[in-house]
């Protein structure tokens, strides 16, 4: 077995899995001690690993009162919206009356078609200016 292929069993070797895999890297283990160094680095990141699944990890002092300063004007914030809310119905019926005049309907479609045709003129004027520039290059390079 090769480094390469002992390395990828490694971890599983170390969790104690059996098989024709685990003989074959115990005999690699045996004869190479670049993977016995990689496993102690794993024995020794399992170890700190379980090390810090026991230990109680105590908050900053500052969090708890910032948490609760977050949910008290979290909670604020919510009671202004609930009052603007009873106010809007009534400014989005008006606002629901203003769009559905067909006279504002006519003028936002003419204000998007004059940005189509500027687009269109802009975009042939393009493809014109690049035609031009062909036929100087071209007749500059003829001369």
């Amino acid at each position: 077995m090769e480094c390469v292929e002992a390395s990828g069993h490694l971890p599983g070797y170390l969790d104690g899995a059996g098989g024709p895999a685990a003989l074959d890297v115990a005999a690699h283990l045996r004869t190479c001690d670049r993977c016995r160094a990689e496993l102690d680095g794993y024995r020794q990141m399992r170890e700190a690993l379980a090390s810090l699944a026991t230990t109680p990890i105590e908050p900053p002092a500052w969090l708890l009162p910032a948490t609760i300063d977050a949910v008290t004007a979290r909670l604020g914030a919510r009671g202004r919206l609930e009052q603007l809310r009873h106010r809007v119905p009534a400014a989005a019926g008006q606002v629901r009356e203003r769009l559905a005049d067909p006279r504002i309907a006519a003028g936002a479609a003419a204000v998007v078609l004059a940005g189509v045709a500027a687009g269109a003129v802009f975009a042939r004027g393009r493809r014109r200016r690049r035609l031009v520039r062909a036929r100087l290059r071209a007749a500059t390079a003829s001369a």
